[in-house]
Protein backbone atom coordinates (compact mmCIF):
# COMPACT_ATOMS: atom_id res chain seq x y z
CA UNK A 1 0.00 0.00 0.00
CA UNK A 2 1.45 3.82 -1.17
CA UNK A 3 0.52 7.00 0.31
CA UNK A 4 1.90 10.27 -0.93
CA UNK A 5 2.45 12.51 1.99
CA UNK A 6 1.02 16.06 0.98
CA UNK A 7 0.36 19.09 2.85
CA UNK A 8 -1.65 21.51 0.04
CA UNK A 9 -0.36 21.19 -3.11
CA UNK A 10 3.22 20.09 -1.80
CA UNK A 11 4.94 16.60 -1.82
CA UNK A 12 6.60 16.07 1.62
CA UNK A 13 7.07 12.67 1.30
CA UNK A 14 5.82 8.89 0.50
CA UNK A 15 5.14 6.13 2.45
CA UNK A 16 4.93 2.09 1.57
CA UNK A 17 3.43 -0.31 3.47
CA UNK A 18 4.58 -3.78 2.86
CA UNK A 19 2.82 -6.99 4.23
CA UNK A 20 4.39 -10.80 4.26
CA UNK A 21 3.11 -12.87 0.84
CA UNK A 22 1.03 -14.73 3.14
CA UNK A 23 -1.14 -12.14 4.71
CA UNK A 24 -4.42 -11.23 3.34
CA UNK A 25 -4.79 -7.92 1.38
CA UNK A 26 -4.87 -4.76 3.18
CA UNK A 27 -8.36 -4.08 3.94
CA UNK A 28 -10.25 -1.06 3.26
CA UNK A 29 -10.21 -0.23 7.37
CA UNK A 30 -6.76 -0.55 7.01
CA UNK A 31 -6.27 1.89 4.07
CA UNK A 32 -8.35 4.70 5.57
CA UNK A 33 -6.44 4.19 8.76
CA UNK A 34 -3.16 5.02 6.54
CA UNK A 35 -5.27 7.79 5.01
CA UNK A 36 -6.08 9.39 7.70
CA UNK A 37 -2.30 9.37 8.77
CA UNK A 38 -0.81 10.87 5.84
CA UNK A 39 -1.79 14.51 6.22
CA UNK A 40 -0.37 13.94 9.86
CA UNK A 41 2.85 12.87 8.75
CA UNK A 42 3.22 15.46 5.88
CA UNK A 43 2.90 17.89 8.24
CA UNK A 44 5.33 16.47 10.74
CA UNK A 45 7.78 16.22 7.89
CA UNK A 46 7.04 19.95 7.10
CA UNK A 47 7.69 21.09 10.89
CA UNK A 48 10.55 18.47 11.02
CA UNK A 49 12.57 20.28 8.16
CA UNK A 50 12.69 23.88 10.37
CA UNK A 51 13.62 21.46 13.63
CA UNK A 52 16.67 20.15 11.64
CA UNK A 53 17.60 23.57 9.70
CA UNK A 54 18.01 22.34 5.52
CA UNK A 55 21.51 23.22 5.32
CA UNK A 56 23.15 23.53 1.31
CA UNK A 57 27.11 21.93 0.41
CA UNK A 58 29.72 23.68 -1.21
CA UNK A 59 30.69 20.37 -3.30
CA UNK A 60 31.80 19.98 -6.77
CA UNK A 61 28.33 19.31 -8.82
CA UNK A 62 28.26 15.70 -10.03
CA UNK A 63 27.58 14.71 -13.63
CA UNK A 64 26.29 11.45 -14.96
CA UNK A 65 25.44 9.68 -18.07
CA UNK A 66 22.96 7.09 -18.56
CA UNK A 67 22.14 5.36 -21.22
CA UNK A 68 17.94 4.12 -22.57
CA UNK A 69 17.72 2.04 -19.56
CA UNK A 70 19.50 4.63 -16.44
CA UNK A 71 22.76 1.97 -16.46
CA UNK A 72 25.94 4.53 -15.55
CA UNK A 73 27.87 4.98 -18.60
CA UNK A 74 29.69 7.63 -17.65
CA UNK A 75 30.27 9.75 -14.50
CA UNK A 76 32.59 12.08 -12.34
CA UNK A 77 34.09 11.82 -9.29
CA UNK A 78 31.84 14.50 -7.56
CA UNK A 79 28.97 12.28 -8.86
CA UNK A 80 30.14 9.03 -6.93
CA UNK A 81 30.35 11.32 -4.08
CA UNK A 82 26.98 12.62 -4.03
CA UNK A 83 25.50 9.34 -4.46
CA UNK A 84 27.07 7.77 -1.58
CA UNK A 85 25.72 10.71 -0.20
CA UNK A 86 22.02 9.93 -1.33
CA UNK A 87 22.04 5.92 -1.18
CA UNK A 88 19.99 3.66 -2.03
CA UNK A 89 18.29 2.77 1.12
CA UNK A 90 17.52 -0.95 1.97
CA UNK A 91 15.71 -1.89 -2.10
CA UNK A 92 18.11 -4.67 -3.12
CA UNK A 93 19.54 -4.95 -6.25
CA UNK A 94 19.48 -1.05 -6.90
CA UNK A 95 22.15 0.73 -8.37
CA UNK A 96 20.97 4.43 -7.99
CA UNK A 97 19.10 6.55 -5.94
CA UNK A 98 15.34 7.06 -6.97
CA UNK A 99 15.10 10.67 -7.81
CA UNK A 100 18.17 9.95 -10.11
CA UNK A 101 16.33 7.94 -12.76
CA UNK A 102 12.42 9.88 -12.03
CA UNK A 103 14.74 12.96 -13.22
CA UNK A 104 16.07 11.07 -16.43
CA UNK A 105 12.23 10.13 -17.16
CA UNK A 106 11.40 13.31 -16.65
CA UNK A 107 14.07 14.37 -19.64
CA UNK A 108 12.98 11.44 -21.62
CA UNK A 109 9.05 13.25 -21.37
CA UNK A 110 9.74 16.21 -22.93
CA UNK A 111 10.86 14.57 -25.87
CA UNK A 112 7.54 13.79 -26.50
CA UNK A 113 6.51 16.21 -28.42
CA UNK A 114 2.65 14.89 -28.56
CA UNK A 115 2.53 14.67 -24.66
CA UNK A 116 3.91 18.13 -24.49
CA UNK A 117 1.81 19.91 -27.37
CA UNK A 118 -1.24 18.59 -25.27
CA UNK A 119 -0.03 20.78 -22.31
CA UNK A 120 -0.54 24.28 -21.41
CA UNK A 121 3.16 25.90 -21.23
CA UNK A 122 2.59 26.43 -17.55
CA UNK A 123 2.14 22.69 -16.90
CA UNK A 124 5.62 21.86 -18.82
CA UNK A 125 8.35 22.05 -16.42
CA UNK A 126 12.02 21.29 -16.77
CA UNK A 127 13.38 17.99 -15.31
CA UNK A 128 14.26 18.86 -12.21
CA UNK A 129 14.15 17.37 -8.46
CA UNK A 130 15.02 18.56 -5.05
CA UNK A 131 16.76 15.41 -2.90
CA UNK A 132 18.04 15.70 0.29
CA UNK A 133 21.16 13.39 1.72
CA UNK A 134 21.62 11.34 4.55
CA UNK A 135 23.74 14.42 6.10
CA UNK A 136 21.21 16.61 5.84
CA UNK A 137 22.20 18.65 2.52
CA UNK A 138 20.26 19.36 -0.13
CA UNK A 139 20.56 19.13 -3.85
CA UNK A 140 19.23 19.80 -7.27
CA UNK A 141 19.38 17.24 -9.45
CA UNK A 142 18.75 18.37 -13.16
CA UNK A 143 18.14 16.16 -16.27
CA UNK A 144 18.89 16.63 -19.60
CA UNK A 145 18.42 14.38 -22.41
CA UNK A 146 21.89 14.29 -25.30
CA UNK A 147 19.92 13.93 -28.56
CA UNK A 148 16.40 13.55 -30.51
CA UNK A 149 15.08 10.39 -29.46
CA UNK A 150 13.67 8.89 -26.22
CA UNK A 151 16.35 6.32 -26.19
CA UNK A 152 19.03 9.00 -26.44
CA UNK A 153 22.14 9.38 -23.08
CA UNK A 154 20.44 11.37 -20.49
CA UNK A 155 22.99 13.78 -18.77
CA UNK A 156 21.82 14.01 -14.91
CA UNK A 157 23.77 17.01 -12.84
CA UNK A 158 23.81 16.50 -9.11
CA UNK A 159 24.78 20.02 -7.34
CA UNK A 160 24.49 21.60 -3.71
CA UNK A 161 21.01 23.55 -3.70
CA UNK A 162 21.58 27.94 -3.31
CA UNK A 163 20.10 29.60 -1.29
CA UNK A 164 17.66 31.23 -3.62
CA UNK A 165 16.56 27.53 -4.71
CA UNK A 166 15.95 26.80 -0.83
CA UNK A 167 13.85 29.83 -0.28
CA UNK A 168 10.77 28.43 -1.63
CA UNK A 169 11.14 24.99 0.26
CA UNK A 170 11.62 26.96 3.36
CA UNK A 171 8.34 28.88 2.47
CA UNK A 172 6.49 25.83 2.27
CA UNK A 173 7.92 24.33 5.44
CA UNK A 174 6.44 27.32 7.00
CA UNK A 175 3.08 26.99 5.84
CA UNK A 176 3.15 30.18 3.70
CA UNK A 177 0.01 30.72 1.57
CA UNK A 178 -0.04 32.30 -2.04
CA UNK A 179 -0.30 35.54 -1.21
CA UNK A 180 2.61 35.47 1.51
CA UNK A 181 4.89 33.83 -0.67
CA UNK A 182 4.34 36.70 -3.36
CA UNK A 183 4.44 39.30 -0.68
CA UNK A 184 7.96 38.24 0.44
CA UNK A 185 8.97 37.79 -2.92
CA UNK A 186 8.61 41.57 -3.19
CA UNK A 187 10.22 41.96 0.47
CA UNK A 188 13.29 40.12 -0.90
CA UNK A 189 13.54 42.48 -3.67
CA UNK A 190 13.49 45.43 -1.33
CA UNK A 191 10.61 47.01 -2.07
CA UNK A 192 8.49 49.11 0.68
CA UNK A 193 5.06 48.04 2.13
CA UNK A 194 3.42 50.93 -0.35
CA UNK A 195 5.07 49.66 -3.59
CA UNK A 196 4.14 46.39 -2.42
CA UNK A 197 0.69 47.40 -2.47
CA UNK A 198 0.97 49.03 -5.86
CA UNK A 199 2.41 46.31 -7.18
CA UNK A 200 -0.46 43.47 -6.19
CA UNK A 201 -2.95 45.97 -6.01
CA UNK A 202 -3.92 46.23 -2.54
CA UNK A 203 -4.19 48.57 0.10
CA UNK A 204 -1.20 48.86 2.73
CA UNK A 205 -3.11 47.50 5.34
CA UNK A 206 -3.62 44.33 3.96
CA UNK A 207 0.21 44.18 2.96
CA UNK A 208 0.79 44.64 6.46
CA UNK A 209 -1.74 42.04 7.66
CA UNK A 210 0.24 39.73 5.17
CA UNK A 211 3.26 40.34 6.74
CA UNK A 212 2.20 39.99 10.54
CA UNK A 213 1.31 36.44 9.56
CA UNK A 214 4.17 36.26 7.24
CA UNK A 215 6.24 36.97 11.12
CA UNK A 216 4.33 34.91 13.42
CA UNK A 217 4.50 31.38 10.90
CA UNK A 218 8.39 32.26 10.87
CA UNK A 219 9.12 33.47 14.33
CA UNK A 220 11.22 37.16 13.21
CA UNK A 221 9.92 40.11 14.05
CA UNK A 222 11.16 42.59 10.77
CA UNK A 223 12.10 42.20 7.27
CA UNK A 224 15.91 41.86 8.08
CA UNK A 225 15.41 39.11 10.13
CA UNK A 226 12.88 37.15 7.62
CA UNK A 227 15.00 37.49 4.75
CA UNK A 228 17.92 36.16 7.01
CA UNK A 229 16.03 33.31 8.36
CA UNK A 230 14.99 32.32 4.36
CA UNK A 231 18.22 33.10 2.56
CA UNK A 232 21.06 33.00 4.87
CA UNK A 233 20.47 31.42 8.17
CA UNK A 234 21.29 27.79 6.94
CA UNK A 235 23.89 28.78 4.80
CA UNK A 236 26.41 30.96 6.63
CA UNK A 237 28.50 28.54 8.49
CA UNK A 238 30.39 27.94 5.08
CA UNK A 239 31.24 31.50 5.25
CA UNK A 240 31.98 31.71 9.18
CA UNK A 241 34.57 28.87 9.12
CA UNK A 242 37.47 29.59 11.37
CA UNK A 243 35.54 32.48 12.69
CA UNK A 244 36.20 33.10 16.73
CA UNK A 245 32.07 34.09 16.84
CA UNK A 246 29.07 33.19 15.63
CA UNK A 247 27.37 35.53 13.24
CA UNK A 248 24.96 36.13 16.14
CA UNK A 249 27.56 37.11 18.90
CA UNK A 250 29.23 40.04 16.50
CA UNK A 251 29.20 43.33 18.31
CA UNK A 252 26.35 45.76 17.12
CA UNK A 253 26.59 47.80 14.17
CA UNK A 254 27.05 51.53 14.67
CA UNK A 255 23.60 53.56 16.12
CA UNK A 256 21.86 54.88 13.21
CA UNK A 257 23.08 51.52 11.04
CA UNK A 258 20.31 49.14 10.89
CA UNK A 259 18.77 50.68 13.80
CA UNK A 260 14.70 50.80 14.59
CA UNK A 261 14.95 54.23 12.73
CA UNK A 262 16.01 52.60 9.87
CA UNK A 263 13.71 49.49 9.76
CA UNK A 264 10.89 51.88 10.21
CA UNK A 265 12.21 54.28 7.34
CA UNK A 266 12.44 51.07 4.78
CA UNK A 267 8.87 49.66 6.11
CA UNK A 268 7.46 52.83 4.99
Amino acid sequence: MRAVLTVGQATWGALTVFREAKRPYFSAAEVRFVSSLAGLIADGLRRGLLLDAARAGDADTGLLILDADDGVGMSNQAAQRWLDELGTGDRAGVELPLVIPAVARQARALCDTAATAARAPAEIRPARARARTRSGQWLIVRGSLMGDGPGSPVAVMLEAARPAEMAPLMADAYGFTGSERRVTELVAQGLSTRQIADRLHVSSYTVQDHLKSIFAKSGTGSRGDLIARLFFDHYAAPLTLGAAAHPRELQPPPVGVGDARTEAAARD
